[in-house]
């Protein structure tokens, strides 16, 4: 039987009478079954450097994954860009200078992308967490397959 997948009510059509609404397919679920939002292929490293827009498009758990590769990405060009203080302060080459330039606009790229990933998860969940662990991902994607177990279904009484 198909079911609505946001409250469960059995559906003859796409229109859901309970949630007053037209479903779209991947809103319409089976047997009281909630939508499936366990990742089943991880999104690419460079998945990051996405437009906006693009970044948008996915799912939650996705972007905890793409904000935690963003991060490290920042961490590392922070480190050249004090590898490039250092050696500027020891030189005073004109291409070092330049380099230190490079470093910077690609360090202030990076920190607004981290930005970007960062508001959009704010936006869905109200708050964007500060570290971004591998335990911190287990621990969500099990509460999300916790879930997708408990089925949207009211028993009649006998």
């Amino acid at each position: 039987m198909c079911t609505c997948g946001f409250c469960g009510r059995e559906l003859s059509d796409s229109y859901c009478s309970y949630c007053s609404m037209k479903l779209q397919p991947e809103n319409i679920q089976k047997d009281g079954n909630r939508k499936n939002h366990v990742i089943r292929v991880f999104p690419s490293p460079e998945d990051y450097l996405k437009s906006t827009v693009e970044l948008i498009q996915f799912s939650t758990i996705e972007l905890l994954y793409l904000l935690h590769e963003a991060r490290t990405f920042r961490t590392e060009v922070y480190h050249y860009r004090i590898l490039g203080h250092k050696a500027i302060s020891q030189s005073n080459n004109s291409d070092m200078k330049a380099l230190q330039n490079k470093f910077f606009h690609e360090y202030a790229d990076a920190t607004r992308k981290v930005w970007v990933i960062e508001n959009i998860i704010k936006d869905r969940i109200g708050y964007f967490p500060q570290k971004i662990s591998q335990e911190f991902l287990t621990s969500y994607q099990e509460k999300i397959k916790q879930s997708q177990s408990k089925k949207m279904i009211i028993k009649q009484s006998k």
